[in-house]
């Protein structure tokens, strides 16, 4: 896994692909999520995406990986798989 530091102790940043493939993954094994929910699942393995989570998350909606909508239960975007 290619994977870069971010400077510090922190999470390491992963490259498009990867977080491509983990929020993905993600989304598959849990079903919908939040933004807030996807950056501490990802944390908790020690990783974070390239760019802001829901920047990233924006982009991949874009492209047809994901699919996402405001929601006032949440308080922010649910995410879930195409």
């Amino acid at each position: 896994m290619a994977l870069s530091m971010n400077g510090s102790d922190g999470p390491l940043a992963m490259n498009g692909e990867e977080a491509e493939k983990f929020v993905i993954s993600l989304l598959r094994e849990r079903g919908p999520l939040s933004t807030m929910q996807i950056e501490r699942l990802a944390r908790k393995e020690h990783k974070r995406c390239p760019d802001q989570t829901v920047i990233f998350l924006t982009k991949m909606k874009r492209k047809g990986l994901i699919k996402g909508e405001a929601s006032l239960e949440k308080r922010g975007w649910l995410w879930w798989a195409a």
